[in-house]
Protein backbone atom coordinates (compact mmCIF):
# COMPACT_ATOMS: atom_id res chain seq x y z
CA UNK A 1 0.00 0.00 0.00
CA UNK A 2 1.26 3.45 -0.88
CA UNK A 3 2.00 5.68 2.13
CA UNK A 4 -0.45 8.54 2.51
CA UNK A 5 0.23 11.82 4.23
CA UNK A 6 -2.90 12.86 6.10
CA UNK A 7 -3.19 16.57 5.33
CA UNK A 8 -6.68 17.98 5.91
CA UNK A 9 -7.82 21.06 3.99
CA UNK A 10 -5.62 20.24 1.01
CA UNK A 11 -8.03 21.75 -1.49
CA UNK A 12 -7.19 25.19 -2.85
CA UNK A 13 -7.93 27.81 -0.22
CA UNK A 14 -9.04 25.20 2.33
CA UNK A 15 -12.00 24.58 0.05
CA UNK A 16 -15.23 23.16 1.45
CA UNK A 17 -18.63 22.35 0.00
CA UNK A 18 -20.50 25.51 1.09
CA UNK A 19 -23.93 23.87 1.54
CA UNK A 20 -22.77 20.80 3.45
CA UNK A 21 -22.80 20.88 7.24
CA UNK A 22 -19.52 20.99 9.10
CA UNK A 23 -18.36 17.75 10.76
CA UNK A 24 -20.38 17.22 13.92
CA UNK A 25 -19.27 16.09 17.36
CA UNK A 26 -20.64 12.68 16.42
CA UNK A 27 -17.93 12.33 13.78
CA UNK A 28 -17.72 12.36 10.01
CA UNK A 29 -20.47 11.17 7.70
CA UNK A 30 -20.25 7.72 6.13
CA UNK A 31 -19.31 7.89 2.44
CA UNK A 32 -20.54 5.76 -0.44
CA UNK A 33 -18.08 6.14 -3.31
CA UNK A 34 -19.40 5.24 -6.76
CA UNK A 35 -16.77 4.04 -9.25
CA UNK A 36 -16.87 2.44 -12.67
CA UNK A 37 -15.30 -0.86 -11.65
CA UNK A 38 -14.19 -3.58 -14.04
CA UNK A 39 -16.16 -6.51 -15.41
CA UNK A 40 -17.78 -8.65 -12.74
CA UNK A 41 -17.48 -5.93 -10.12
CA UNK A 42 -13.69 -6.14 -9.91
CA UNK A 43 -12.11 -3.08 -8.29
CA UNK A 44 -8.65 -1.80 -9.34
CA UNK A 45 -6.02 -1.98 -6.63
CA UNK A 46 -5.39 1.77 -6.64
CA UNK A 47 -9.02 2.29 -5.60
CA UNK A 48 -9.09 -0.41 -2.92
CA UNK A 49 -5.95 1.10 -1.40
CA UNK A 50 -7.51 4.56 -1.42
CA UNK A 51 -10.62 3.12 0.24
CA UNK A 52 -8.58 1.46 2.99
CA UNK A 53 -6.63 4.65 3.73
CA UNK A 54 -9.82 6.73 3.83
CA UNK A 55 -11.51 4.38 6.30
CA UNK A 56 -8.51 4.62 8.60
CA UNK A 57 -8.15 8.40 8.32
CA UNK A 58 -11.82 9.38 8.50
CA UNK A 59 -12.64 6.88 11.26
CA UNK A 60 -16.07 6.47 9.69
CA UNK A 61 -17.51 3.95 7.23
CA UNK A 62 -16.49 4.32 3.60
CA UNK A 63 -18.24 1.96 1.20
CA UNK A 64 -17.58 1.38 -2.49
CA UNK A 65 -20.24 0.79 -5.12
CA UNK A 66 -18.79 -0.34 -8.45
CA UNK A 67 -21.28 0.21 -11.26
CA UNK A 68 -20.40 -3.24 -12.57
CA UNK A 69 -21.39 -4.97 -9.30
CA UNK A 70 -24.68 -5.78 -7.57
CA UNK A 71 -26.12 -3.06 -5.29
CA UNK A 72 -24.55 -2.90 -1.84
CA UNK A 73 -26.68 -3.73 1.18
CA UNK A 74 -25.82 -1.17 3.84
CA UNK A 75 -26.54 -1.30 7.56
CA UNK A 76 -30.00 0.17 8.23
CA UNK A 77 -30.68 3.85 8.84
CA UNK A 78 -27.53 5.40 7.40
CA UNK A 79 -27.11 9.15 6.88
CA UNK A 80 -24.45 9.27 4.20
CA UNK A 81 -22.80 11.24 1.42
CA UNK A 82 -23.03 9.72 -2.06
CA UNK A 83 -19.81 10.59 -3.90
CA UNK A 84 -19.62 9.74 -7.63
CA UNK A 85 -15.93 9.34 -8.48
CA UNK A 86 -16.76 9.73 -12.16
CA UNK A 87 -15.00 12.12 -14.48
CA UNK A 88 -17.57 12.97 -17.18
CA UNK A 89 -21.36 13.46 -17.12
CA UNK A 90 -22.17 10.39 -19.18
CA UNK A 91 -25.08 8.01 -18.66
CA UNK A 92 -23.56 6.68 -15.42
CA UNK A 93 -23.73 10.14 -13.85
CA UNK A 94 -27.09 11.09 -15.36
CA UNK A 95 -28.92 7.76 -14.88
CA UNK A 96 -27.08 5.25 -12.69
CA UNK A 97 -26.10 7.57 -9.84
CA UNK A 98 -29.63 8.98 -9.38
CA UNK A 99 -30.95 5.41 -9.44
CA UNK A 100 -28.52 4.46 -6.65
CA UNK A 101 -29.58 7.51 -4.64
CA UNK A 102 -33.28 6.74 -5.07
CA UNK A 103 -32.83 3.06 -4.14
CA UNK A 104 -30.97 4.00 -0.96
CA UNK A 105 -33.72 6.42 0.00
CA UNK A 106 -36.37 3.78 -0.59
CA UNK A 107 -34.37 1.52 1.72
CA UNK A 108 -34.69 4.12 4.48
CA UNK A 109 -31.30 5.85 4.26
CA UNK A 110 -30.75 9.62 4.30
CA UNK A 111 -28.65 10.43 1.25
CA UNK A 112 -26.92 13.66 0.23
CA UNK A 113 -25.62 13.22 -3.32
CA UNK A 114 -22.60 15.25 -4.39
CA UNK A 115 -21.84 16.22 -8.02
CA UNK A 116 -19.61 13.92 -10.06
CA UNK A 117 -15.88 14.39 -9.44
CA UNK A 118 -15.26 15.97 -12.84
CA UNK A 119 -17.40 18.95 -11.76
CA UNK A 120 -15.44 19.73 -8.58
CA UNK A 121 -13.61 23.04 -8.83
CA UNK A 122 -10.47 22.01 -6.90
CA UNK A 123 -10.21 18.80 -8.95
CA UNK A 124 -10.30 20.78 -12.19
CA UNK A 125 -7.68 23.18 -10.85
CA UNK A 126 -5.48 20.20 -9.99
CA UNK A 127 -5.83 18.75 -13.49
CA UNK A 128 -4.83 22.10 -14.93
CA UNK A 129 -1.81 22.27 -12.61
CA UNK A 130 -0.47 19.00 -14.07
CA UNK A 131 0.45 20.87 -17.24
CA UNK A 132 -0.32 18.04 -19.66
CA UNK A 133 -0.18 19.02 -23.35
CA UNK A 134 -3.50 17.26 -24.00
CA UNK A 135 -6.10 15.00 -22.38
CA UNK A 136 -7.19 11.61 -23.70
CA UNK A 137 -10.66 10.21 -23.11
CA UNK A 138 -12.77 7.23 -24.13
CA UNK A 139 -14.71 7.69 -27.37
CA UNK A 140 -18.03 9.37 -26.55
CA UNK A 141 -21.31 9.86 -28.37
CA UNK A 142 -22.36 13.46 -29.02
CA UNK A 143 -24.34 14.91 -26.12
CA UNK A 144 -23.85 16.14 -22.58
CA UNK A 145 -20.51 14.38 -22.00
CA UNK A 146 -19.20 15.58 -25.34
CA UNK A 147 -20.12 19.18 -24.50
CA UNK A 148 -18.50 18.78 -21.09
CA UNK A 149 -15.22 17.79 -22.74
CA UNK A 150 -15.36 20.89 -24.92
CA UNK A 151 -15.77 23.01 -21.79
CA UNK A 152 -12.99 21.07 -20.05
CA UNK A 153 -10.67 21.70 -22.99
CA UNK A 154 -11.31 25.44 -22.75
CA UNK A 155 -10.77 25.43 -18.97
CA UNK A 156 -7.51 23.45 -19.14
CA UNK A 157 -6.30 25.28 -22.22
CA UNK A 158 -5.36 22.02 -23.99
CA UNK A 159 -7.15 19.75 -26.46
CA UNK A 160 -9.26 16.83 -25.22
CA UNK A 161 -8.72 13.99 -27.68
CA UNK A 162 -10.55 10.73 -28.19
CA UNK A 163 -8.17 7.83 -27.48
CA UNK A 164 -9.10 6.16 -30.77
CA UNK A 165 -7.78 9.20 -32.63
CA UNK A 166 -4.52 9.63 -30.72
CA UNK A 167 -1.09 8.91 -32.11
CA UNK A 168 2.57 8.68 -31.05
CA UNK A 169 2.73 12.46 -30.67
CA UNK A 170 0.19 12.18 -27.82
CA UNK A 171 2.44 10.03 -25.63
CA UNK A 172 2.61 12.72 -22.93
CA UNK A 173 -1.16 13.23 -22.85
CA UNK A 174 -3.10 12.87 -19.60
CA UNK A 175 -5.55 9.94 -19.70
CA UNK A 176 -8.93 10.83 -18.21
CA UNK A 177 -9.11 7.65 -16.12
CA UNK A 178 -8.89 7.31 -12.35
CA UNK A 179 -7.60 3.73 -12.48
CA UNK A 180 -5.80 1.63 -15.09
CA UNK A 181 -8.21 0.39 -17.73
CA UNK A 182 -8.27 -0.80 -21.32
CA UNK A 183 -7.52 2.70 -22.60
CA UNK A 184 -4.37 3.15 -20.50
CA UNK A 185 -3.26 -0.41 -21.23
CA UNK A 186 -3.66 0.17 -24.96
CA UNK A 187 -1.70 3.42 -24.86
CA UNK A 188 1.08 2.20 -22.54
CA UNK A 189 4.49 1.73 -24.16
CA UNK A 190 8.08 1.39 -22.97
CA UNK A 191 8.61 5.06 -23.75
CA UNK A 192 5.34 6.24 -22.15
CA UNK A 193 3.83 4.51 -19.09
CA UNK A 194 0.48 6.30 -19.63
CA UNK A 195 -0.31 6.40 -15.91
CA UNK A 196 -3.91 6.59 -14.78
CA UNK A 197 -4.70 9.49 -12.45
CA UNK A 198 -4.55 7.49 -9.21
CA UNK A 199 -1.21 6.00 -10.27
CA UNK A 200 0.24 9.52 -9.97
CA UNK A 201 1.30 10.18 -6.39
CA UNK A 202 0.37 13.88 -6.37
CA UNK A 203 -3.10 13.25 -7.79
CA UNK A 204 -3.77 10.35 -5.45
CA UNK A 205 -2.81 12.53 -2.48
CA UNK A 206 -4.94 15.38 -3.75
CA UNK A 207 -8.06 13.24 -4.14
CA UNK A 208 -7.43 11.57 -0.78
CA UNK A 209 -7.34 14.97 0.91
CA UNK A 210 -10.50 16.16 -0.85
CA UNK A 211 -12.38 13.08 0.36
CA UNK A 212 -10.86 13.35 3.82
CA UNK A 213 -12.11 16.94 4.06
CA UNK A 214 -15.75 15.96 3.46
CA UNK A 215 -17.82 16.41 6.63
Amino acid sequence: MNPVEVTPSAGPGCWRWPLLPKPSAAGRSPLLLVVHGHAGGQIPQVITELLSDLIEARQAPVWLQPLTADPLELPPGQSLLLVPLLLTPGSHVRCDVPAIRDRLRRDGHQVCSLPFLGAWGPWLEHLRSLGAPSVLHHPLRPGVADRYLSALSRYLGVPCLSADRSGPSDAAALPLALAPNRMTAHLRTEESPCLALLERAATRQFLFNLLLDLP
